[in-house]
């Protein structure tokens, strides 16, 4: 084939294989069908593709000459598992799937050669994989879990503690005056004030605690087996850290200070779901906030679930 960048393995079905062209943007083959052949890239990207179900087309990876496309399916017989396409002009070499695996028969060590392959392949979606799935549930600046991961973990946490009878809390905090800091100090002190509470906070959580960014200045702490006395020793904790904390700026808050409120609400004993959950937690942060700040505020006693 006359490319020293191929592997050697490739002379070995130069003799079985069909050579052709496929132009820029045309489909290989589309997810799902049959799995009669493999193609050895020769020259030129390939794009692996899967469809959503919204329609989005994502990119799962490219592929350079040198790459084995389709060899799984056309060992295994199921249908393709992705589309592909040509990303650039590309020179291929066709080989039928039955002329393949005889192939492999006839010469086992070119099996481990495309098993290493594949194991790069493995290691190298993962990683995307993981990068994509840490940019959908962690909040880009504080580097916390989003809002959408916490309402989902809390759904969860919730249906766990109806059955087993367990208690969930939450605390919800707010920086005190934020505004106030951001006009003084600037947005971008302002950032750099909200990833530092959010290492605060973070830091008093125990191990598998959901601590979240909830919004602007806000942040929560989904505490699954805690009690609300456990809930306040945390929030108190969060509270404390922070009071102490050096910002610049600080000094020229309302209070002297950067500070937080907090508002605690416990499953079952203040709230009956998620959303009332949520709800308690919140007002019992307003009362927080009205009754001058940097303090925390429990649910009151007897109060009854919503």
């Amino acid at each position: 084939m006359g490319d020293e960048r191929l592997p050697e393995y490739f002379s070995e079905f130069a003799s079985i294989g069909v050579e052709s062209t496929l132009a820029a943007g045309v489909v290989l083959w589309k997810e799902g069908d049959p799995s009669d052949q493999v193609v050895l890239l020769l020259q030129g990207n390939l794009e692996v593709t899967h469809a959503t179900e919204s329609g989005d087309v994502i990119v799962l990876r490219i592929l350079e000459p040198g790459a084995v496309v389709g060899e799984l399916a056309s060992l295994d017989g199921r249908a393709r598992s992705a589309t592909v396409r040509a990303r650039t002009e590309c020179r291929l070499l066709r080989v039928p799937a039955a002329e393949f695996r005889a192939t492999f028969r006839r010469r086992p060590e070119i099996l481990e050669s495309l098993f290493c392959l594949q194991v790069e392949r493995v290691r190298s979606l993962t990683e995307r994989v993981t990068r994509v799935h840490d940019r959908a549930i962690v909040d880009s600046l504080t580097r916390l879990y989003n809002f959408g991961f916490f309402k989902e973990r809390l759904r969860l946490e919730l249906e766990r503690a109806d059955h087993t009878g367990d208690h969930v809390s939450l605390v919800i905090f707010d920086i005190d005056h934020f505004k106030h800091y951001n006009d003084v100090n600037g947005h971008e002190e302002g950032n750099v004030a909200l990833v530092k509470v959010a290492s605060l906070v973070k830091g008093a959580g125990r191990r598998g605690d959901i601590i979240a960014r909830y919004g602007g200045e806000e942040f929560v702490g989904l505490l699954y087996g805690a009690s609300s006395e456990d809930a306040v020793h945390f929030a108190e904790a969060v509270r404390k850290k922070v009071e102490a904390a050096e910002f610049a700026g600080g000094k020229t808050q309302p209070l002297g200070r950067v500070s937080v409120s907090g508002g605690v609400a416990s499953f079952p004993e203040d709230a009956s779901g998620e959303k009332e959950l949520i709800e308690a937690a919140d007002r019992n942060l307003y009362r927080a906030k009205s009754g001058g700040r940097n303090r925390i505020v429990p649910a009151p006693e007897g109060q009854a679930p919503a």
